[in-house]
């Protein structure tokens, strides 16, 4: 009798505690620990109305889309031209284009300081000098180039991978020229003028070169086609 009232006991007590614990976890789960909020994002001082938006938009139409195609209808009149008014990447394609040149800068132990956002235009012809087809022949695009800055002034850039694997950023004029430098260039090695990009090469994007530029957007409208 005496050890049924002790077993009895032992499991009262053993109750008790397991009632507590799990109380204790369900208080636990009513009260979870509130994460901080987010700190809030500034508008950066770059942003516009969509009334200036549309007034630049407007702009462009009266001042620009005109010329462009009394210019190309009249060296082709048999096919309606139509100027392109916008272009767009989706947003992945922005976001593994910074991942990539983050990337790619840091392995060259540079910083970017900014973004160039080149106005171009595609030639009339089927393919470019690499072989690279050309979609929509004479259509108004830009490229993306990202940009460093040395001794107070701002490049674009892009990559040479030398034999040895160190990577080494090769400075552009604005007009995307090489930056011609006698003595030694960002490696410390010595280069003549000429040596950043040889006269036998058609661009400065070939061989061990890794460019940085970002092209082939979808531009609206793409060029008239008759069906």
């Amino acid at each position: 009798m005496k050890n049924l009232k002790r077993t009895q006991a032992k499991l009262c007590v053993g109750a008790l505690i397991v009632f507590g614990f799990t109380s204790c976890e369900q208080k636990k789960e009513k009260n979870p620990v509130k994460e901080p909020a987010p700190t809030e994002i500034s508008a950066p001082k770059q942003i516009v109305s969509v009334a200036q938006a549309k007034t630049m938009y407007d702009a462009y139409g009266e001042r620009r889309v005109g010329l462009i195609e009394a210019y190309e209808n009249e060296l082709a009149p048999e096919k309606k031209f139509d100027v392109a008014r916008f272009g767009y990447y989706d947003y992945n394609t922005i976001k593994e284009y910074m991942d990539y040149i983050e990337q790619e800068a840091k392995r060259a132990n540079v910083e970017i300081s900014s973004l160039r956002f080149y106005f171009s235009n595609y030639p009339d012809k089927k393919t470019f000098d690499d072989g690279r087809e050309i979609k929509h022949p004479k259509q108004n695009s830009f490229f993306i180039i990202p940009a460093l800055k040395e001794n107070d002034r701002e490049y674009g850039f892009y990559i040479r991978e030398e034999d040895d694997g160190k990577n080494v950023p090769v400075l552009l004029t604005d007009n995307l020229e090489p930056k011609k430098e006698a003595g030694t260039d960002r490696s410390g090695e010595s280069k003549s003028e000429a040596s950043f990009m040889p006269t036998t090469s058609p661009a400065p994007f070939y061989g061990t070169n890794k460019s940085l530029v970002l092209n082939e957007a979808h531009m609206v409208p793409p060029p008239y086609h008759e069906d």
